[in-house]
């Protein structure tokens, strides 16, 4: 099993305040699923060890594409 990461979830919102969300996962993909099922915002982005892993712009209640 590989080594959890550090993450950190950066959620815009329509004013263009920032939340930001740090978090451990075991993989890149939890770690998209899990940041964007909790954002509440517009935008969204994932970084990890100093890497942007995406950037999202939400579409619908629950869907994201890639911004």
């Amino acid at each position: 099993m590989s080594p959890a990461h550090t993450f950190t979830a950066i959620d815009i919102s329509e004013t263009g305040e920032a939340t930001v969300d740090e978090f451990v996962a075991a993989h890149t993909t939890a770690a998209v699923r899990r940041a964007q099922f909790a954002a509440e915002g517009v935008m969204l982005q994932l970084w990890s060890e100093g890497r942007l892993v995406g950037s999202w712009r939400r579409v619908g209640r629950r869907t994201f594409l890639p911004a």
